[in-house]
Formats: C-alpha cells, sequence, structure tokens
C-alpha cells in the first residue's frame, strides 16, 4: 500500500486540507510552526492510533471545534485493491454520540487490523537523542515496533500497561494504609506473566536489531566512521532473579548483545520454556523488592524498567561515542525499523522524516534518502530546502505550507 491521498478536517492547524504525495519522495516545507509537522502526525496518529507529541486525543482537533477528521487514501499494487481509513476525534465538547473511531473502509477497526494494511515509521528530531537520552525513549522504541508488526504483542504492551497502573494505584493505597498487601498477589501474577511475554518479544526483537545494524550502519556512515561493529543488547531489571542470563553467556555483563544472541532465536519461534523461566525469574525479583516497593508505593519490577544498549567497537555509545557517530548510528535504527517493518510480505510503511536533515550532514542525509527511497515512499518536511540533497530535489513535488494551507509549487525539472 502507498499513501495517494491525506484529508484534513479541523485537525490541529488545519480547517481542512488536502495532500497528494507521489509514490517516492514527497517535501513539505515551510517555516516553523507553519504546520508542517501536523501534516506528518496525522498520517501517523490514522496508522499508529495514538500522536507522539499529545497524551490527550482533544488536543489534536482544532481549536473550538467538536471534532476533527483525518482521512489516508491508499493504492495498493496493480492486482490489489486500495483502501481508505479514516479516524474520528473528538473535541472539547464534542456532538452526542461523536467518539474517537477508526475506520477501515467504512468499517470500525481497531489498530492493530489497520496494521496489516498500513504501517508506517516515524523520524523525529528529537530521535537524535536516542542513545543519550531517557531509557523510556528506547523502549518507546522498541514498542513501536512491536506494536505495529504483531498483534499479541500489541495486546501484551496495553496489557501490561493496564496492569501497571492498578498495581501502582493499589502500591499506593497501601503505603497510605488504605488497603492490605493481600490484595498484591492477584496483580503480581499478571506483572509476572504478562511481563515474561513482553520481555520475551522485546529480546527478539533486539536479536533481530543486532543483526541488521551492522550493515546498515555501514550503508550510511562516512569513511572514518566504519571501523567499529555496533551491537545491540537488552537490559533488563531482572538481576540475580534470571540464572540464564550467565548461562547463556557466561562471563558477560547484564545486557550484553550476546544475551539477546542466545535467548532472541527461542523467543521469536515462541519457545515457551523462556517465557516460563523469564516469569518465573519475576516472580522472584518481585517478591524480593515487595517492600521496597510498598515504601514507594510504585511498581520496580517489570520491562517498564528496562534499557536498550547499544555498543561500539564494544564500547557503551552513551557514553564514549561522537555526537556524529551517535547519530549515524540512530539512523541505522530507523533503517532497521523499516525494513523490520516491511519484512516477510508485511505492508511496505510509508516513512515520515519530519525535519532531521538539518540535524544531518550532506554526506549522511544523502546516504540515508538513497535507502530509503529504494524501498518505498518516503514524505519528508524542512524548513530549509537546501538541508536536502539537490539531485534529489528535482522533479519531486514540492508543498508550500503557510497560514494553515498548502500549495503545490510547480515542479522544477
Amino acid at each position: 500500500m502507498r499513501l495517494t491521498r491525506l484529508l484534513l478536517e479541523d485537525f490541529r492547524s488545519y480547517a481542512s486540507a488536502e495532500l497528494l504525495p507521489d509514490g517516492g519522495l514527497t517535501i513539505v516545507a515551510g517555516a516553523n510552526g507553519a504546520g508542517k509537522t501536523n501534516l506528518l502526525e496525522a498520517i501517523h496518529v490514522a496508522i499508529a492510533g495514538r500522536s507522539h507529541r499529545v497524551a490527550a486525543d482533544q488536543e489534536l482537533v482544532r481549536h473550538g471545534r467538536p471534532f476533527g477528521r483525518v482521512r489516508l487514501d491508499l493504492a495498493g499494487p496493480v492486482d490489489e485493491d486500495g483502501a481508505r481509513l479514516e479516524l474520528v476525534l473528538p473535541g472539547e465538547a464534542p456532538p452526542p454520540g461523536v467518539r474517537k473511531r477508526l475506520l477501515l473502509n467504512g468499517l470500525p477497526r481497531r489498530t492493530a487490523s489497520v496494521h496489516e494494511v498500513v504501517r508506517s515509521v516515524l523520524f523525529r528530531p528529537e530521535e537524535m537523542l536516542l542513545l543519550v537520552g531517557s531509557p523510556s525513549e528506547r523502549r518507546r522504541f522498541l514498542d513501536g515496533i512491536l506494536a505495529q508488526r504483531d498483534r499479541r504483542a500489541a495486546r501484551d504492551l496495553a496489557e501490561l500497561a493496564r496492569v501497571l497502573a492498578q498495581r501502582n494505584a493499589l502500591l499506593r493505597a497501601i503505603r497510605r494504609e488504605e488497603a492490605g498487601e493481600e490484595g498484591l498477589g492477584f496483580w503480581d501474577e499478571q506483572l509476572a506473566l504478562v511481563g515474561a511475554r513482553v520481555m520475551a518479544a522485546r529480546l527478539a526483537l533486539v536479536g533481530e536489531l543486532d543483526a541488521l545494524i551492522p550493515a546498515l550502519h555501514a550503508a550510511v556512515a562516512p569513511d572514518d566512521e566504519r571501523g567499529g561493529v555496533v551491537r545491540m543488547g537488552y537490559v533488563d531489571s531482572l538481576k540475580e532473579a534470571w540464572p540464564a542470563r550467565r548461562a547463556a553467556s557466561p562471563g558477560a555483563a547484564e545486557g550484553h548483545a550476546a544475551v539477546a544472541d542466545a535467548v532472541s532465536g527461542a523467543a521469536a519461534d515462541g519457545d515457551a520454556l523462556w517465557a516460563d523461566e523469564l516469569a518465573e525469574a519475576f516472580r522472584r525479583r518481585i517478591a524480593d523488592a515487595r517492600q521496597k516497593e510498598v515504601w514507594n508505593g510504585v511498581t520496580l519490577v517489570g520491562p517498564q524498567r528496562d534499557d536498550l544498549r547499544v555498543d561500539l567497537g564494544g564500547r557503551d555509545v552513551a557514553v564514549h561515542a561522537s555526537r556524529g557517530q551517535q547519530r549515524t548510528i540512530i539512523l541505522a535504527m530507523k533503517l532497521a525499523e523499516r525494513e523490520l517493518l516491511g519484512a516477510d510480505g508485511a505492508p511496505t510503511p510509508v516513512v515520515l522524516l519530519d525535519d532531521v536533515f538539518s540535524e544531518l550532514d550532506p554526506d549522511r542525509s544523502g546516504r540515508a534518502l538513497e535507502l530509503l527511497l529504494d524501498r518505498g515512499q518516503v514524505l519528508v518536511t524542512t524548513a530549509d530546502l537546501g538541508t536536502l540533497p539537490p539531485a534529489r530535489r528535482r522533479g519531486v513535488p514540492i508543498w508550500h505550507v503557510g497560514e494553515g494551507q498548502l500549495t503545490l509549487a510547480p515542479r522544477v525539472a
């Protein structure tokens, strides 16, 4: 599937807007604050089901309007039908009966089922800090891939959020002496079970990323950055409760990529042994942390505390890599995300690049864009057309944004 038309109604800064993307590269240009990001956000929200910028859906609706609407028209290969994806978002005071709805070809659908038709990869300027930012950003990177390509993983991630919310509420009540600890047993078991499934899925994913990243890094890195091998590893919070970590990789530090190598194959094949073993490790770790959790009123054990470690030449890139090296690795990570989401007959993702080329030098920009365009549809926003490789601007549709309006510029031959 590729995106052929984006229609907006009372979304963010747009009363109405229409964008007709090209099957390859489409550029959206405009001053900062003009509304370029809103266009990519609309596409991403319709596909992913949530915004990367706000927590409340009503903030996506134009101020004072009862509801907003996003519509994506999708075209399939010659021998396949297209599709129409429509998202309705209630505003601050929606009319009776108006609620958040996601429709695929006019029929209500859950986000997980939409991912069988269309997927997206979003690259934001903030992700240039992916390797040195908080662990939550790296968990979001992993979980975003899992949620789009695996319905079961998407359900487990949603269930994990629900279990943590309930368990944390109970822990706070216990700390205030409004509840007893006897109620924790049920939520302990739920956390162990769903936590084990989420961790197994992440381990499998990290193993896949670890296999892809070195070649992609070499493809986008300048000559002087190709000396070291990039490795990825999962850093868990199970500590001594998971003895298989050392058994799988004798002498390896926690979170080392070799651990992911050892366990990801089994997890990827759905081997129940690993899920059972991880669940048992979670039970031991939860029991050990019980009094500390009660004292703090928050869950201290689980996948929500884990991290992703990236090494270059055996050294942690968050500490030892230069800014340029970090940016090259992040590009490789996003390229790997696109590869994984489009693998094994899955829909080729629409790639959304939000003003990232202003953060990259021309060499890295050109290499990354060539790789992406070899693999599908790319939409790029920019405040300065000069940051894009000149050869790629010729013959490409360029849409200008200003005062809530979209205008297609004449193509430059």
